[in-house]
């Protein structure tokens, strides 16, 4: 039974791309690795940089660019710096910050002259998906900058703002979006050591398997996926990292991993994703065996914390996978 609570890649272009590293990269207010060069003067002028980044290419206008966004994820990281976009794809036109905004096709799907004909100084991407990676490339020939963004961990989130604030000066924005939810997301790490040490369901020996389902396709999640971080620091191993035999989720190999818990994250249709669960694990015969399963360790896991990049919201994504594991 479900409880239910409440590349990086480098692509070779026309105009260079800020590539966000992976975990670890930067430190506390650090800027992101980037190829090529950063905007011209760097910040605009008059504009501080509490972050110690430095405006990335296409952001020399600061907060006056002209953005487009290829999904909600990160358009919002502009947002959040305190800018404004003029085109995003369908699931980011709610976002504060893109009132106004012209709908550029869906995050799988980006029109290409819809967001040229916005003549963006920049356009933001994210490398997960492949209709981006083969846009930035059309792009990059028109000579129109892009931003990709792999937000795979806190510290990711943390350098692409420390970039973006920078770009647009907005001190208080950093402190607000980025310091307060790091010292919520060391805190919640540090807790969790410190409860792991006691605790029978984390720590040594204690492992998870998460799986992203919907209606049309399951999917294994290693360390690469930025809930996978969040589930780490909360002391468990993951079974995928180390094993190809759960890449195509058959039940037999989950209960040969039997995992300490087990993590589900839908996609898509929230009713239609736990339905295809059901059907493709819960129902099975051999499901049952699961230690996970037999004592109550499955979850689903919120799609606006962890489908979805919690961006401002690290903190909070923190202090729910803690309550689940720990249980406050």
């Amino acid at each position: 039974m479900l409880n239910r609570r409440s590349f990086v890649g480098l692509f070779a272009g026309a105009v260079p791309a800020v590539v966000l590293a992976g975990c670890g990269s930067s430190g506390a207010g650090g800027s992101a690795a980037a190829t090529g060069s950063t905007a011209e003067g760097g910040s605009a002028a008059g504009f501080s940089a509490a972050s110690g980044g430095t405006a990335p290419e296409g952001f020399s206008k600061g907060a006056d660019a002209r953005v487009v966004a290829l999904s909600k994820s990160v358009g919002e990281l502009w947002t959040l710096a305190g800018g404004t976009l003029v085109g995003v794809t369908e699931d980011g036109l709610e976002l504060e910050g893109a009132e106004g905004a012209t709908s550029v096709g869906t995050i799988s799907k980006p029109n290409q002259e819809q967001v040229v004909a916005l003549e963006p100084d920049v356009v933001m991407l994210t490398p997960d998906m492949p209709a981006h990676v083969s846009l930035k490339e059309a792009l990059d020939a028109s000579g129109i900058a892009t931003y990709v963004a792999a937000i795979e961990s806190f510290e990711d989130y943390q350098a692409a703002m420390a970039d973006l604030t920078a770009a647009t000066g907005r001190d208080d924005l950093w402190q607000s979006n980025v310091v307060d939810a790091e010292s919520q997301v060391e805190d919640v790490r540090q807790r969790a050591k410190d409860a792991a040490a006691s605790s029978e369901v984390a720590g040594d020996g204690a492992t998870y398997l998460a799986i992203r389902v919907s209606a049309t396709k399951n999917k294994v999640l290693k360390q690469d996926y930025f809930a996978c971080e969040i589930l780490t620091d909360m002391q468990l191993a993951n079974v995928a990292d180390d094993s190809t035999a759960l890449d195509d989720l058959s039940v037999e190999a989950i209960v040969a991993a039997d995992p300490t818990w087990i993590f589900v994250v839908p996609q898509g249709e929230n009713e239609k994703a736990l339905q295809a669960y059901k059907e493709s694990f819960e129902d099975k015969p051999a499901w049952s065996s699961l230690t996970a399963v037999a004592q109550n360790r499955v979850e689903v896991l919120p799609k606006d914390l962890f489908q979805y990049k919690p961006n401002a919201r690290w903190g909070e994504a923190y202090e729910y996978a803690y309550g689940v594991v720990f249980g406050s």
